[in-house]
């Protein structure tokens, strides 16, 4: 992955990156229709948006409670 750091798909490597943090590819999950595109989103956004923020907190949230924290 590192090769494509400074290659068009950046893209491709942000996104997977999302993964290392427990993010899911969030185009398999159901979202209202004026969701605001994000990385996660495959093909949405070609760069990290406040949404991957979100999705990120809402993962973690959920991943506290098992763990002390």
């Amino acid at each position: 992955m590192l090769k494509y750091l400074d290659d068009e798909e950046l893209e491709i490597v942000s996104h997977e990156m999302g993964h290392g943090f427990g993010l899911v590819d969030f185009y398999q999950q159901p979202k209202p229709d004026n969701f605001k595109p994000c990385i996660m989103d495959a093909f949405t956004s070609s760069s990290v948006k406040d949404t991957d923020g979100w999705l990120l907190r809402r993962v973690l949230e959920s991943k506290k409670k098992n763990y002390d924290f």
